[in-house]
């Protein structure tokens, strides 16, 4: 290896946090790095980022802490590109940093969008997030089927925060409003019908059934638009009680639906409904990925970028040493439960050919945009076992927020 030679030990994983604290704990001065991490997430609102040193039994540590306004925001990958060139420019990263940072986030978002699309993600726990609640005259009990011409009012009422989704819904005559039945006492897998006739059998299976009572309890109700107001959206009769959930609002289409009610609003005429309707295959490849947590993504990657760019490291000189340590069990994160390593890591260990293994402890250690810095730097990996004592010119030691039995961090080193 060369003098001057990065050197990165991620025997206990990396997540962005924990190399930024790395770089600080080498020597970088901490306002360098904190004062370029809250400059990238201004955007999106305000983060206080502060450091801690810490004493370990490998030496002292570092530990930041970052305390968001808000518990989580989701960007839209090309809004988050916008953000990163902004914040690039306003904390004076140059090439090669500034393009080390951008093939940072490249690499995740491409990941995440592999990730989305394997249906990796549909693992555990299914993330359920009312958008509102439905409000209508049925307090005690509701109309198995309101009358056209019941009156109400009937309306969904946003949570503030879901307001501007409504924007274009006006174009559509109807919507279906996906409920979630709250009331719901239980279910059978056989259920009685309401009325008997004759020929008819006493019993049907619950799913030959629009039973109110199942498994999970989610209601489907058609409704025609009245009038959008605000976060209001003003429809005709809901078959449900008073401020019932209501966990998402589709548009109805006349043309793909058939129902022969209502029209296709914005998306009339156009070529993608017809192919829709004919069947034709193709592929929704230019949809963009969605970052979530993406302030935290953002101000991990600029905060290592602004620390290498001061320390001058050649990026042409990394080494890590391997196996990276991803940890094992779950992970709770804004799509639910999801194995470790988490889909977006898979995706990122496999594109890069990254000496990985699992353990040592069942938690995540490798997080997603841990991962993506790997890639990014494209070091020399190195197998740990293999490597001798060389004469360290700095050491750092990036420490995470958990406390485990082995030190949580990383380890930095600069030859």
């Amino acid at each position: 290896m060369k003098d001057g030679s990065l050197i990165v030990d991620p025997k206990m994983g990396v997540a962005g946090d924990m190399f930024s604290a790395a770089i600080i704990s080498m020597g970088v001065p901490a306002i360098t790095v904190t004062e370029a991490m809250e400059c990238a997430a201004r955007p999106l609102g305000t983060v206080k980022v502060e450091t801690q040193n810490v004493a370990t039994e490998e030496g002292p540590g570092t530990r930041l802490s970052v305390k968001f306004d808000a518990a989580d925001s989701h960007l839209t990958a090309s809004d988050a590109t916008d953000y990163l060139d902004s914040t690039i420019e306003g904390v004076g990263l140059r090439d090669p940093y500034a393009r080390f940072a951008r093939n940072a986030l490249d690499i995740l978002i491409e990941a995440e969008r592999e990730a989305h699309s394997s249906g990796q993600l549909d693992f555990g726990e299914l993330p359920v997030t009312p958008v509102g609640v439905a409000r209508t005259p049925y307090e005690h009990e509701a109309s198995r089927q309101p009358a056209k011409g019941r009156k109400g009012p009937f309306y969904i009422e946003l949570f503030p925060e879901y307001a501007a989704g409504v924007k274009g819904l006006e174009t559509f005559s109807h919507i279906y409003v996906i409920s979630y039945l709250h009331r719901s006492p239980g279910f059978s897998l056989t259920v009685t019908p309401p009325w008997q006739e004759p020929n008819r059998p006493e019993t049907v299976g619950l799913f030959a059934s629009r039973s109110p009572n199942r498994p999970t309890p989610l209601g489907l109700t058609l409704a025609e638009v009245t009038a959008i107001e605000g976060n209001r959206i003003y429809t005709g009769p809901l078959d449900l009680f008073d401020r019932t959930p209501v966990l998402d609002i589709k548009p109805h289409l006349r043309t793909l639906d058939e129902t022969g009610l209502g029209n296709d609003g914005w998306l009339a005429q156009s070529d993608h409904l017809r192919l829709h309707k004919e069947g034709v295959p193709h592929d929704h490849s230019d949809e963009e990925a969605v970052l979530h947590e993406a302030q935290d993504i953002l101000l991990d990657i600029v905060g290592v970028a602004k620390g290498l760019q001061y320390m001058n490291i050649s990026l042409e000189d990394v080494i890590c040493l391997t196996p990276v340590a991803v940890g094992g069990g779950t992970v709770r994160f804004s799509h639910g439960v999801l194995p470790v390593p988490t889909p977006a890591v898979v995706s990122i260990l496999k594109r890069y050919w990254i000496p990985h293994t699992p353990g040592p402890v069942d938690v995540e250690l490798l997080t997603p945009t841990g991962a993506a810095l790997l890639a990014a730097l494209e070091p020399r990996w190195r197998c740990r076992e293999l490597e001798t004592d060389r004469e360290v010119a700095r050491r750092g030691l990036g420490l995470g927020t958990r406390e485990m039995e082995r030190i949580n961090g990383l380890w930095l080193a600069l030859l």
